[in-house]
């Protein structure tokens, strides 16, 4: 069966004050039809799970055959739609904080989803697309001295109501609550905490996202549970508490505050590098994985920034076993009540300690993981692999200049903001 976009608005009840929201899946009419028996995705029947008011997704990177994070535009946000009952009335109730409209996106599995996700599956899920948006958009902060994304987790928070599959009530449930509600009094809003910010295919990462489904479809879906996959994920969910909001408003953020932030990011590397029941995770081998990474230039690579391993011994290391050495000791200091001060997390050119665990975290990651489909010029000179496949290949690494750009940041001197 084929439905096209004036079908799937048919099937979905609009009235009164929901028009507003309907003018949104109109205005998607003319620009193509949705073949529901052509590509994999589309074969499949799509619910959604959840709202995400504070993203507006552009991109269509962050979707599987059986869960996708997908904004407005998506064919599997229309087919969620048609699928939802009351849907798309509960989702033209959401406002931001100063009453503008909102296009919030879904979280959508599809029926090939062996039964119901269950919330471990979910948040994994979200903590891939947060290490594929945050991780850059932080990296990116540094280098362009500026916000250019979504820089904290608290942005693809999942709404904590949602409309109940017969569409009849509003169902809320967490450690803090289980409460159920009429829609008609319904009125949903944005966190005040966090921008409403898009997320387009810059810097999606298309191939990064895809090695991490892998492994989350390995885990969730295939039923494996192998030690690896079972650390990076486990390690993601680490490194996307560490990038939350330390306090929702600054008259409540303490030094402090960023003491258990720094604590969580030395985690999320110490259970990357985690050999299993064989052994434990170390600092030495964290600083090993860390040496391994292929920097590109020398200053990233040469060994002459100083760092105290205690006991009065000093070893000149690679700048980010460097960093790395300061924050592990900061951790320390922080979870046993040593003391500490607010200059602590300075480095001698100004910056800030906790500019650079995202892109090192990244790096880290990217060499665990290989790159199985990367091109080589040697490939493009032998007739391998052609110009364009080069390009689209160096394209997708794009990102470890911007790491190692934001890396060498630690020991430049740094600019005025306004230069």
């Amino acid at each position: 069966m084929t439905c096209n976009a004036e079908d799937l608005l048919a099937r979905v009840s609009v009235d009164g004050p929901h028009r507003a929201f309907a003018g949104i899946l109109a205005s998607l009419v003319p620009s193509r039809s949705l073949n529901v028996t052509g590509e994999m995705e589309m074969a499949l029947k799509w619910t959604a799970l959840g709202v995400l008011p504070n993203i507006n997704m552009m991109s269509d990177v962050f979707a599987g055959e059986h869960m996708a994070l997908v904004g407005f535009q998506d064919d599997r946000f229309l087919d969620a739609l048609a699928n939802g009952p009351n849907l798309q009335t509960f989702l033209s109730k959401f406002e931001g904080n100063h009453g503008q409209r909102l296009r919030p996106s879904l979280l959508v599995r599809s029926d090939a989803y062996p039964d119901r996700p269950n919330s471990e599956a979910i948040s994994s899920f979200m903590d891939i697309v947060v290490a594929c948006v945050v991780l850059d958009a932080r990296v990116r902060a540094v280098t362009w001295r500026r916000n250019v994304g979504p820089f904290h987790t608290d942005a693809f928070e999942i709404y904590p109501w949602m409309i109940d599959p017969q569409g009849k009530r509003l169902v809320a449930g967490n450690a803090a609550l289980w409460a159920i509600h009429e829609l008609d009094k319904f009125r949903g809003a944005a966190s005040a905490a966090v921008p409403v910010q898009d997320v387009g295919n810059e810097p999606a990462h298309p191939r990064f996202f895809k090695q991490l489904l892998a492994l989350w479809k390995s885990r969730f879906i295939d039923g494996h549970n192998d030690w690896t996959s079972r650390a990076i994920l486990r390690s993601l969910k680490m490194a996307a508490s560490a990038m939350r909001l330390s306090s929702p408003t600054g008259s409540t953020e303490s030094f402090y505050d960023y003491g258990r932030v720094l604590s969580l990011w030395v985690s999320a590397f110490e259970i990357l590098v985690h050999p299993g029941a064989t052994g434990k995770a170390t600092r030495q081998r964290v600083l090993d994985l860390l040496k391994s990474i292929p920097w590109q230039s020398e200053m990233a690579r040469e060994e002459t920034h100083s760092a105290d391993f205690g006991g009065g011994k000093t070893f000149d290391l690679r700048l980010a076993n460097a960093l790395y050495m300061k924050m592990n000791d900061l951790r320390n200091n922080f979870l046993h009540g040593n003391a500490v001060e607010p200059e602590d997390f300075r480095l001698k050119n100004g910056t800030l300690i906790l500019s650079f665990p995202a892109a090192i975290f990244r790096m880290a990651l990217a060499t665990i993981l290989g790159d199985p489909d990367g091109v080589t010029s040697e490939q493009v000179i032998a007739g391998e692999k052609t110009r364009e496949e080069y390009g689209k290949h160096l394209q997708a690494t794009r990102f470890r200049n911007d790491c190692e750009e934001c890396l060498l940041a630690a020991v430049k001197p740094q600019t005025p903001d306004d230069e």
